[in-house]
């Protein structure tokens, strides 16, 4: 990455996590106001309040210090986690006190917002700057490459690579490069027939990303230039990138829990602030772009099924669905404390291994 001042870092950082947690946390407000719940604080940050004010509606709208994202406090919860207090269920107007529905609707809405917001965000592209669709076929084979060795032919147009549907070329050239060394199947068709091939990406070190990627050695076909799309046509394309680029980042979680991720593909708030520093200095376009993929990241993080997380939220409340009551509260509060501090103790390792990176020789 380019050499990036403080200035360039902090900027970009807020520009686009601001956006993406305010979103995330106005999808749990929205709801929670629609569920007769009253939020009782919106804070986009953590720790103490740089500016703030109370609304109508008793609701404290801040801005804190610590921009490692946001909460929504409702009432009769004891902390920003969304704990709830001994006595929430006796409360009216409480989190607690809402129907189990309601209360998985205001949990997931979170999520659900931040999935809204990358599709909106990928469509607001496509319709105003275009979008170019690089069809997923062979161009030319590169001699010697794995694409040659296996059998891959000029004109072979590729249909999928186990069991991942292929929409363009982009979608085969992110599974390539997220497989440096491991066989994939490729599913292709050629001259009308439907074939499979065993392929498997050469490894090579990417010095920008500090990670093995894998190459295949082939070249797309000429493309032509962007093109708007219309509302429904962006709307439609929007959805299905977003879509496939969950089944991406669920992948990558899935490489993290077997041991098999990279440590560059790692990163955290540093990593976040240095790619979102070096984007925003390439013009406005590719910095929206950025945001929607971190938001899409965000919403599909926060559904895994760790408390502290909604995801851990919605785990409780499918516990209380199956069994007919909550977890004692004591539970709860035991499991949101230990969530917290695996979070936190993730961010501090992420931020050291990122500054360790940085300040290595």
């Amino acid at each position: 990455m380019p050499d990036l001042g403080a200035a360039d870092l902090i900027l970009g950082f807020l520009l686009l996590i601001t956006p993406v947690v305010f979103i995330h946390e106005l999808g749990h407000y929205w709801v929670a106001r629609k569920a007769g719940v009253i939020v009782e604080v919106f804070s986009v940050g953590f720790g103490p309040e740089i500016y703030g004010w109370t609304a109508k509606t008793g609701t404290r709208w801040r801005i804190a210090a610590i921009p490692l994202g946001g909460y929504v406090k409702m009432r009769g919860d004891d902390n920003a986690a969304s704990t709830p207090a001994s006595s929430a269920r006796q409360q009216s107007a409480s989190f607690a006190g809402a129907g189990l529905y309601w209360r998985m609707a205001i949990v997931a809405a979170g999520p659900a917002a931040n999935f809204i917001l990358g599709i909106a965000l990928f469509a607001a592209v496509y319709m105003s700057v275009g979008k170019q669709v690089i069809p997923a076929v062979i161009g030319d084979i590169v001699p010697d490459m794995p694409a040659a060795e296996a059998g891959l032919q000029p004109g072979d147009k590729i249909l999928e690579i186990d069991g991942v549907d292929i929409r363009n070329f982009d979608d085969m050239r992110g599974l390539v490069v997220e497989s440096p060394g491991k066989t994939l199947q490729f599913v292709l068709l050629r001259n009308g027939q439907q074939l499979s091939l065993d392929v498997t990406p050469q490894s090579q070190f990417d010095e920008q990303l500090q990670i093995n990627i894998g190459i295949l050695g082939v070249k797309s076909v000429p493309v032509g230039e962007f093109s708007r799309l219309g509302p429904g046509s962006a709307l439609v394309a929007a959805t299905s990138d977003a879509f496939h680029m969950s089944i991406m980042i669920v992948r990558g979680l899935g490489r993290a829990i077997t041991g098999d991720m990279q440590q560059g593909e790692v990163g955290g708030p540093v990593r976040i602030a240095e790619i979102s520093g070096t984007v925003l200095n390439q013009g406005i376009v590719p910095f929206i772009l950025l945001t929607a993929v971190i938001s899409i990241n965000l919403g599909l993080i926060n559904l895994l099924p760790v408390p502290a997380l909604d995801g851990g939220h919605l785990t409780f409340f499918l516990w209380e669905a199956l069994f007919g009551k909550p977890l004692p509260i004591g539970v709860q509060a035991g499991l949101m404390r230990g969530g917290i501090a695996i979070l936190m103790g993730l961010t501090l390792f992420l931020v050291v291994a990122d500054l360790m990176r940085l300040i290595a020789p």
